[in-house]
């Protein structure tokens, strides 16, 4: 019997082959727009790989056949109505915003170099958002990469770290902290710097430490506590409430260590932890331990957190610049605090809370390294430092990055715009 009409559709649909992970992501057209005002939405440069740049007057007039990343913000999304365009993204999509992913790689995108600079960047966020969909097999991108931002949608496929009580959840929360920064007057003749650790060894490097399992328990008071074996390391893993008493103290080192800064009616106060930060901050202050929990014993991240293959193990896909920013949303993805729909709010998990501490820990040591050589510090952390320095000390900071294993990928640009040659250090 012959079939019609849309049953014969529908079988000669379930006949085809189903397209590969890379023949889709081969498929897939991602653009950049730089509204000359991004706070309006309004007018400005839209970017295809491959095309030449054209005028636009909004969101509205970007064709719907291709996802495009914005230069304005959540915010202004929601001010102009236009959260719920589907094809249209905000700057932070990518885990950074444009102008600093353009930054990063060297290339220059305000005012009137808009038009050449956009034609640069597309190509890269383009790339980064095809190796997403190959790698992590999101074969329906129309679907798949409808959140706010990749980090989202990342959360979602990678493995969720164990369940934590609610006590627990709460000593989680007090002891993360993603980013610490200290006020740093701008002054004439000076330039803010980000210094960054190469997006993908740093992935893998903070990926290959271990995190406490799932069994936890508590002691009520400092009895017990082993200071010198959680400084050997040998104690177990631990969520540690203390005291940081920073009297002798040098007052710019207290001020770079920032512990406790930052807490809001939105951020848990800090009084807790982990021992990965007590290792660090004890270095340098007194930490009054008042009551502290264990646990079992510290295990390697699972497999499933790890970078996917195609981006820890070709080598090919590996040197893209895209593979960098995806494996750096993904760190993020995991150390991210996942959205609970018991509690209907944002929890920390221990995956999270100890990833960041090592993040944190790592940075602080090229911070203070950098704030002690006379550069001023004004934040760090997410593999990061960001210093103020004076013009004429550039080729010197330059020298230093370069010791410290930083690459530079806008160092060239930095260089260029205030006169001085440099080597090429974009890798």
């Amino acid at each position: 019997m012959f079939e019609t009409g849309s049953r014969a559709v529908r079988s000669a649909a379930l006949a085809e082959p189903k397209p590969t992970a890379r023949e889709v992501a081969a498929n897939l057209s991602v653009g950049i727009v730089l509204h000359d005002n991004k706070n309006n939405l309004g007018e400005g440069w839209a970017f295809l790989p491959g095309r030449e740049a054209w005028r636009v007057r909004g969101l509205l007039d970007l064709p719907n056949d291709a996802m495009w990343v914005s230069s304005g913000d959540w915010g202004d999304f929601r001010k102009m109505g236009q959260a719920q365009l589907h094809h249209v993204r905000r700057t932070g999509y990518l885990g950074l915003r444009l102008d600093e992913l353009a930054t990063d790689f060297g290339i220059r995108i305000d005012g009137q170099h808009a038009r050449t600079g956009g034609q640069q960047l597309v190509t890269y966020v383009q790339n980064a958002v095809r190796v997403a969909v190959e790698a992590y097999g999101l074969d329906d991108p129309l679907r798949n990469l409808q959140d706010d931002t990749l980090v989202v949608t990342l959360s979602k496929v990678l493995p969720n770290a164990p369940q934590a009580k609610e006590l627990l959840l709460q000593k989680l929360a007090s002891a993360y902290q993603s980013w610490s920064s200290q006020y740093q007057p701008f002054r004439d003749n000076t330039v803010r710097v980000r210094l960054r650790f190469n997006r993908m060894p740093y992935a893998e490097w903070l990926l290959s430490n271990p995190v406490p399992d799932s069994g936890w328990s508590h002691a009520m008071s400092d009895v017990g506590f082993d200071h010198e074996a959680v400084m050997a390391g040998t104690f177990p893993p631990s969520l540690i409430q203390g005291v940081v008493e920073f009297d002798g103290v040098p007052a710019e080192v207290a001020n770079l260590i920032a512990f406790g800064v930052g807490a809001t009616s939105k951020r848990a106060k800090r009084g807790w932890m982990t021992d990965v930060e007590y290792r660090w901050i004890s270095r340098f202050a007194r930490v009054h331990v008042q009551s502290y929990l264990v646990s079992v014993t510290r295990m390697p991240l699972p497999s499933g957190c790890q970078l996917p293959e195609l981006l820890a193990g070709d080598r090919l896909v590996k040197a893209l610049p895209g593979a960098g920013i995806v494996s750096y949303v993904h760190w993020q993805a995991l150390v991210a605090p996942k959205y609970s729909r018991l509690t209907q709010s944002s929890e920390n998990d221990v995956f999270g809370t100890w990833l960041r501490a090592h993040d944190r820990a790592v940075c602080f040591e090229a911070a203070l390294e950098m704030q002690k050589l006379g550069f001023p510090v004004s934040g760090y952390g997410n593999g990061s430092v960001i210093v103020m320095v004076d013009r004429n000390r550039l080729k010197e900071l330059e020298q230093l990055a370069i010791g410290m294993d930083f690459t530079m990928p806008r160092w060239n640009a930095i260089m260029q715009e205030f006169g001085y040659a440099s080597p090429d250090h974009s890798y």
